[in-house]
């Protein structure tokens, strides 16, 4: 989760949802913990790193300014990186399945969105949720087309077909294909009707707002800035959200 700023965009999405937020960096899970906004707003953080078993792991992470917006922050992983992004430590941490961790937090109704941002592991991710595959809707996925973090990674195609086997069709990447990263968005194959035209409107929201946005930056960036802390100051205005079941 890094910081929790994906983790509050399910909250503003869904304010009736519980959130969890699985973050394994020790430094970064304490910065997380002791932030305001994700206490107030109810977002549940997990220590533990997600992969397809139950036990305990090694972490690996790579050199980063914590006392800034380090985009190095998040590249932390179960994989060993090598050249430039060596570990600069190696912490011993809890990995969990998914389907092991919601075992006794989901009624069976439950409708279930993951955002799947595990540093090369997605697919170890997945074989993890099989037992609760069936109330999975959405899925947000980082994947690879080259083995860029671990030698033995499964790649964007691995990914697609495991989510093909159980039931899931892509509908949309925010990048070509062709490229090296990028992130994918997979939904239940056998959703109604109406809720595809639903997923469809948002996609195309979804697009627009991100257009908008960076004509905006480029013609006027203290007009986004000036947005983006109101909608920060709302958030925290809301106040604690009751917390259910889906």
């Amino acid at each position: 989760s890094m910081d929790g700023a994906d983790a509050m965009v399910f909250r503003d999405s869904v304010p009736e949802s519980c959130v969890y937020a699985f973050e394994p960096n020790p430094r970064n899970l304490r910065l997380m913990q002791e932030d305001p906004l994700l206490q107030v707003r109810n977002i549940q953080i997990v220590p533990f790193a997600v992969t397809n078993y139950d036990g305990e792991a090694e972490f690996f992470l790579v050199d980063a300014d914590y006392s800034r917006s380090d985009y190095r922050r998040g590249m932390g992983s179960l994989y060993r990186r090598s050249d430039g992004w060596a570990p600069a430590a190696v912490v011993p941490v809890k990995a969990t399945r998914l389907d092991t961790f919601l075992a006794d937090k989901c009624a069976p109704h439950s409708r279930l969105a993951l955002w799947i941002d595990s540093e090369g592991k997605a697919h170890e991710v997945i074989e993890g949720m099989t037992g609760i595959a069936d109330r999975v809707h959405l899925l947000h996925i980082e994947v690879e087309t080259t083995p860029c973090i671990g030698t033995s990674q499964k790649l964007y195609a691995d990914v697609k077909a495991q989510l093909w086997r159980l039931g899931f069709t892509e509908i949309g990447t925010d990048q070509a294909r062709l490229e090296r990263q990028f992130n994918a968005l997979f939904v239940r194959s056998d959703v109604s009707p109406d809720m595809r035209f639903r997923l469809k409107a948002w996609q195309v929201g979804a697009w627009l707002r991100y257009r908008l946005a960076r004509v905006i930056r480029r013609v006027c960036p203290a007009c986004l800035r000036r947005y983006q802390a109101r909608r920060s100051a709302k958030s925290l205005s809301h106040g604690p959200q009751s917390l259910h079941g889906d």
